[in-house]
This record gives structure tokens, C-alpha cells and sequence, in this order.
């Protein structure tokens, strides 16, 4: 599995901070940031958990979030900011997300008079990722806020973390009605917002999206088959069944070659889902040490709560009703880690 990464751009905007705070640890070595160079996405969140730690503002990822400017993200940001309407620009985020941060899900889900925008790290190993949405979200709100007539107080956040000192925090420092627990990272907002003429402001010179396209793709199929897999799979877990002739659908492979490169690999499906399962699994109960092992066992697709147990301990060396427990005790940082 190569480690994913994040474009170091996405830096922008927390320098500042990392001066007023005289934080060194982890902080990249050089203040100019070059869009193009890459960072690993674990060391990325990890600043900024640390940094928020130092500072000692929860909600510090909001306020450096909504001062990021498009420009900053390239391509993908003139393509963000020259769109005509909200929903254009959000769309256009969504479709490109990809380039900028890796083993990650940035959505629009409809539901009915409302949509979301969601944003959740796939990779279950990289938590706590907080600070990292916080900002993330700070940034997607701005665009928002920048739609006329935007109705900021028909807006409402939604966090995974269940901390809700923290949900405090950034309702205060964004206005907006915050809640924590939630599946994942989101802005809820009427659905006619998304026809909203975006307010004039600086100008922006189309990118040719020809060339998102062709870098989109590029990077797509330079993807291990198996980092491929992984991603599908944790974008479904939970939510949509996952099976390998869907998954290889989704792909546009065939089961039959699908079954031969994942072997190639030295490595097969059932392989993939078994190890996914189990980590989204560390994550659930550390998120949420009052969570029902059944729930998650249900949850992750497992028809039998026996068959989910045998699995966790084989993976993890004890039962998951063991490791619920050292999380509640508070012992989870010296638990065994997958």
C-alpha cells in the first residue's frame, strides 16, 4: 500500500501560525510552498492536530481555513472560481479533489431540500484528523459564503469527532449550529443554494478542463490496482454492499481481471475487504467507545457477530469486546494499531 499524500499547498495559510506559536515540530523546513510538491496525508494531520495542540484553540482550523484563497489551490481553483453558480463550483471541487489529497472522499449527496457536503479521509488508521476538518470544511464554507444571498443560518456542520467541547468552539468561531458524532465531515445547506449566481469578485481565468481531465486520469491509472481496491472499499463500507464483481464495476474490470492483477500482487480481494473491515472497526470503537460491537460488526458487512470477533482478535491478538474495554479505560494509544 503506498502512503498517501497531499499536495504541501494545502499548507497555505498555517505558516502564520506556525510563526506566532514558535512550533518547529513537524513544520516543514521552508515557508514558501510550492504547488505541485507532495506530503505524506498521516504527517499533514498530524501538524496540524499538533499545532492546534500548541496553540491551545480547538477550533483553529476554521480560522485559517476561511482565510485560504482559491488561487492557491492552481487549476483546480480557477476552475473552482470561475464556475457561475454555487453548485458549479462545488461540483468542480468534488470532481478534481482527487489531485489534491489522496485516499479521500469530498461529495455532494443529495437529500431532497437539503444537500451535503461531505469530506472524509478513507484511510481509518489516520485519526485524530480533527484540525484537518475543520480547515477543510472552513474552505468549502467560504465558497459558500461567497454565493449571493447565501443563507448562512440555514446552514448547519456536522463532525465525526464526537467531542462536543470542540463542536462548542466552532460554533462559536463559525456561526453556524454544529454536531458532533456524525458519519462523517459535513456543511448541510438548502438545495436551492446550489442555483445561486456566484458573487463577483476577483476575476478568474478559466482553466482549459481538458487538462484537469487528462491529469485526473493520469493519476487514476497510475494507482496500484490494490490502493485502487482499498479506496472502493472504504468508501462503501457501511453504507453499500461490497462485493468484488460491484467493486470490479466500479473499476471498469471485469471479476475475472480484477481476481488476475489483484493476484499478480500477490494478494486478493477477500484479503483487502478483511483487512479494511478490521481497521474501520479500531477506528469505530476508538471514535466512540459506547458503540455496540454488534452494531459495528453489522455495520461492516459481517452477517455473524462470532465471524467478526474471530477476525478482529486473529488480526488485532485479542477480542473486540477486549478492546472496547482498554479504550474506555483510556488505554487505546497503547493498544495495538493495524
Amino acid at each position: 500500500m503506498n502512503q498517501p499524500q497531499v499536495l504541501r499547498s494545502a499548507l497555505h495559510g498555517w505558516q502564520q501560525v506556525f510563526a506566532d506559536c514558535d512550533f518547529v515540530e513537524s513544520c516543514p523546513t521552508s515557508p514558501v510552498v510550492d504547488f505541485g510538491e507532495t506530503m505524506a496525508l498521516v504527517d499533514f494531520v498530524g501538524t496540524l492536530e499538533a499545532i492546534s495542540g500548541s496553540a491551545g484553540v480547538q477550533a483553529l482550523g476554521w480560522k485559517v481555513g476561511e482565510a485560504v484563497d482559491l488561487p492557491h489551490y492552481g487549476d483546480i481553483g480557477r476552475a473552482v472560481g470561475s464556475a457561475q453558480t454555487l453548485g458549479a463550483a462545488l461540483r468542480q471541487m468534488c470532481t478534481y479533489f482527487d489531485l489534491l489529497q489522496d485516499l479521500t472522499e469530498l461529495r455532494l449527496i443529495d437529500e431532497g431540500e437539503f444537500v451535503a457536503l461531505s469530506y472524509r479521509i478513507l484511510d481509518p488508521t489516520i485519526w485524530p484528523r480533527h484540525q484537518d476538518a475543520i480547515y477543510t470544511l472552513a474552505i468549502k464554507a467560504r465558497i459558500m459564503f461567497s454565493a449571493c444571498d447565501f443563507p448562512q443560518n440555514e446552514a448547519e456542520i456536522f463532525l465525526e469527532t464526537p467531542d462536543r467541547t470542540l463542536a462548542e468552539q466552532l460554533e462559536r468561531a463559525s456561526g453556524l449550529t454544529c454536531h458532533p458524532g456524525a458519519e462523517s465531515n459535513m456543511i448541510r445547506f438548502p438545495a436551492r443554494c446550489l442555483a445561486l449566481p456566484m458573487r463577483p469578485g476577483r476575476p478568474f481565468e478559466p482553466p482549459k478542463l481538458s487538462g484537469l481531465a487528462t491529469s485526473l486520469k493520469e493519476k487514476r491509472r497510475a494507482k496500484p490496482i490494490e490502493d485502487k481496491v482499498r479506496a472502493t472499499v472504504y468508501s462503501r463500507l457501511g453504507r453499500s454492499r461490497v462485493c468484488q464483481s460491484v467493486v470490479a464495476a466500479e473499476l471498469g474490470l471485469s471479476d475475472r481481471t480484477l481476481r488476475r492483477r489483484l493476484a499478480a500482487d500477490n494478494t486478493s480481494f477477500q484479503a483487502i475487504v478483511d483487512e479494511c473491515r478490521i481497521r474501520q472497526a479500531v477506528l469505530e470503537i476508538t471514535r466512540q467507545s459506547s458503540v455496540s460491537i454488534s452494531e459495528i460488526a453489522l455495520r461492516l458487512g459481517y452477517s455473524e457477530h462470532s465471524t467478526f470477533s474471530r477476525a478482529f482478535s486473529r488480526c488485532m491478538g485479542i477480542p473486540p469486546q477486549a478492546y472496547l474495554r482498554g479504550v474506555s479505560r483510556g488505554d487505546d494509544a497503547r493498544l495495538v494499531r493495524i
